[in-house]
């Protein structure tokens, strides 16, 4: 059952229009937040999840500057696919506009259930996922982990050796294993159970693929 456009926000001034309450555009659908940097593989996951093309993949970092609702059908969710944060060109002020117009728009939203942070397997959480993470903890918005691009990850050892790095790191903001999920939009490998945690809620209680 794919996944529909349903509606995108561009700028904090058009927020008022769009939501009521729990509503965003008359749907009751809780919505989740995709969170990640640029290039971090957020739009090819996203296409993975709703089985079908509406996110914009682009080799171009940073190319998104907007939030892009979908409506899962499948889950009876919305995804708000929030633009990516810390591509190379961005300076100050574009981080802080983009906090600025999160921020505006975590306030609005009374029916957002978690945000999905992506990761990059390959590299681990960088400084500028940290703090989005730190921002995200701030607004008192629940949070897991998807370690994206889990395929690059060729052996067991690389893998095994990531996974002791990654969990390190979020140990010390308070999150255990069971946070984290990894995932590869490109062979599929940890989408199935993903979906499962997103579908009955329960985050952390599934063991990976």
């Amino acid at each position: 059952m794919p996944g529909e456009f349903i509606v995108t926000l561009g700028d904090v001034s058009n927020i008022p229009g769009m939501f009521e309450g729990h509503f965003l555009k008359g749907r009751s659908e809780p919505r989740i937040a995709m969170v990640g940097r640029s290039n971090v593989g957020k739009s090819s996951l996203i296409n993975a999840l709703l089985q079908a093309r509406l996110a914009q993949v682009s080799k171009e970092p940073g190319k998104t500057r907007a939030i892009h609702f979908y409506l899962w059908k499948e889950m009876g969710k919305i995804v708000a696919d929030l633009p990516g944060y810390g591509y190379a060109r961005a300076g100050h002020d574009e981080r802080d506009r983009w906090a600025r117009f999160i921020n505006a728009y975590l306030k609005e939203d009374g029916n957002l259930e978690r945000a999905m942070v992506l990761l990059d397997a390959r590299h681990g959480p960088t400084e500028l996922d940290l703090e989005a993470i730190g921002f995200l903890s701030l607004k008192g918005i629940p949070v897991t982990f998807i370690m994206t691009k889990f395929d690059a990850l060729k052996t067991q050892s690389d893998r095994a050796r990531r996974s002791k790095e990654v969990n390190a790191v979020l140990k010390d903001m308070g999150y255990g294993p069971k946070d984290v999920y990894w995932v590869s939009a490109t062979s599929k490998d940890g989408l199935k159970t993903l979906t499962r945690a997103i579908s009955v809620g329960k985050y952390g209680d599934e063991e990976n693929d």
